[in-house]
This record gives C-alpha cells, sequence and structure tokens, in this order.
C-alpha cells in the first residue's frame, strides 16, 4: 500500500518526494552530511536528516577501527 499524505503548505498529495543532500555544521564547521526531504510541488521543507548512504558508510568504517 502506497501512503499518501499533504504538504502543510500548498496542501498538495504527496505520494513522493525530493532529496536534497546540504552539510550540517556546528559553529560553522561541517560535521556531516544531510538531507532535506522536500515537497515535490513547493519545495517546503517536510524533513531533516542524516544522509542514509553517509551515515551507513560512517558505520561501516567505525566497525573496522
Amino acid at each position: 500500500m502506497k501512503h499518501t499524505a499533504k504538504c502543510p503548505k500548498c496542501e498538495a498529495t504527496v505520494s513522493s518526494i525530493k532529496f536534497e543532500v546540504v552539510d550540517i555544521a556546528e559553529h560553522g564547521q561541517t560535521i556531516a552530511l544531510g538531507g532535506l526531504y522536500l515537497c515535490p510541488d513547493c519545495n517546503t521543507i517536510l524533513g531533516v536528516g542524516l544522509h542514509p548512504e553517509a551515515l551507513v558508510s560512517d558505520i561501516v568504517e567505525r566497525l573496522k577501527a
């Protein structure tokens, strides 16, 4: 079953999202890669999180150490 929701800004039905890679910074220094989850119609930010591939790579590298 495919889930759908409505964008809180434009109220378009959202059945897929756009993903944009961004830097997560602290005190002006990049500390991780993140991602913005965007409405495909109006580009409103629906969520923010760690970049999934970067997170997996970081976990693998830490397990190797």
